[in-house]
């Protein structure tokens, strides 16, 4: 009898930790579909989207804003921009958090906040902080193009290995993670017109 005292008090204990664990977190982030041009995967706008979402572009563009409630959606200081044929998952978006997976495509991160927002790959992390910057995820060559637009980004490899770059970057995601500068023309090419849409350019 008395062991099955300790196994429920057990139980109720580990029941509580978890329930103030769940509670404790900081407020979620909203997301918000706020723009798209051509075929957009089905998401409408204004549309919202929650954390573990998972976001796929098809034919056309698409952007999103963190942070912000319908209404409010030009004070967005966190911004991103998807190319066609991109995928991402929105990972972990908190108050004192914001990560994104980054798993194949082409997007533009704009974050103007105190908090940084995280690019996770296969291997590799990217902090972008009062900056803006794309990137590129060629998956079928296991490779990363990190391209600052304004400012520097923070790329960490494994828990050892962190640099911050002001000037392009080619990572190949294989072991060991190797880097390459790169020399990109944003407004040549075929996605000189995804980062036109997105505004980027003018800035450059």
């Amino acid at each position: 009898m008395s062991i099955r005292i300790l196994t429920a008090a057990l139980f109720l204990a580990i029941m509580g930790l978890l329930v103030a664990q769940r509670f404790s977190l900081p407020p979620e982030l909203t997301v918000r579909v706020a723009a798209s041009l051509g075929e957009d995967a089905g998401y409408g706008f204004g549309e919202g989207l929650r954390r573990g979402s998972v976001v796929e572009t098809g034919d056309g563009f698409l952007q999103l804003t963190i942070g912000v409630e319908l209404e409010n959606l030009d004070q967005a200081k966190t911004i991103l921009w998807l190319a066609p044929n991109t995928r991402i998952e929105l990972e972990r978006l908190y108050e004192d958090e914001m990560t994104i997976r980054f798993t194949r495509g082409r997007i533009i991160a704009s974050n103007e906040t105190d908090v940084p927002l995280k690019i996770k790959t296969n291997y590799t992390s990217h902090l972008v902080l009062d900056d803006v910057a794309s990137f590129v995820n060629y998956d079928f060559l296991e490779t990363i193009h990190v391209i600052p637009l304004s400012g520097s980004v923070q790329v960490n490899a494994g828990s050892s290995e962190s640099l911050l770059t002001p000037v392009p970057l080619a990572i190949h995601e294989t072991d060991p993670v190797t880097f390459e500068k790169l020399e990109v023309n944003l407004e040549a090419g075929d996605a000189a017109e995804f980062y036109r849409w997105a505004g980027v350019l003018t800035g450059l």
